[in-house]
């Protein structure tokens, strides 16, 4: 049932992400167009921009953490190890992860709530910055989740190899 779940959720972040990128693109090409054709600047994409980028940048690393190599890692150490010593190695790893990923979306559950309560906007748009700060908690949720994944897909590799 797990599984099910988190490859349905996996897919909405794949359809999000790619909406985002598509949209990322289409702002940036247009406000490109209007400095160099109308020599004139769309003055609202660079902050809608900034914004998506950070949504992306969250989202794309959550949908990275899914897998076992995903991320961006120094091997240097966990090369020599064991098999059983892999397997404590990013164990271990992903509990930190999931720890740091628990104080990123507190801390950016905080600052939304924060500028909710203070009816903050943004400069440009005049949108409610919480809005965009939302990001962080969501996102935050998505890397927990797949971290969670990634450790209980290691456990059980572990388990099976261990019954062969």
């Amino acid at each position: 049932m797990y599984q099910k779940v988190m490859r349905f959720v996996a897919r909405c972040e794949k359809v999000i992400l790619a909406i985002t990128l598509a949209l990322t693109l289409a702002f940036t090409f247009a406000n490109v167009i209007g400095r160099f054709v109308f020599n004139h600047s769309l003055i609202f994409v660079d902050e809608l921009v900034v914004a998506l980028f950070v949504l992306i940048s969250l989202m794309g690393a959550a949908l990275c953490a899914r897998d076992k190599d995903g991320l961006i890692g120094l091997a240097i150490i966990s090369e020599k190890l064991s098999k059983k010593g892999k397997v404590i190695q990013r164990v271990a790893t992903n509990i930190i992860s999931i720890l740091y990923c628990c104080i990123l979306t507190w801390q950016g559950f905080l600052r939304t709530s924060s500028n909710f309560t203070a009816k903050e906007h943004t400069f440009v748009m005049h949108w409610p910055r919480w809005i965009f700060w939302s990001f962080i908690p969501l996102c935050g949720i998505f890397l927990i989740l797949h971290f969670i994944e990634n450790t209980v897909e290691c456990i059980k590799a572990k388990d099976e190899e261990e019954d062969k």
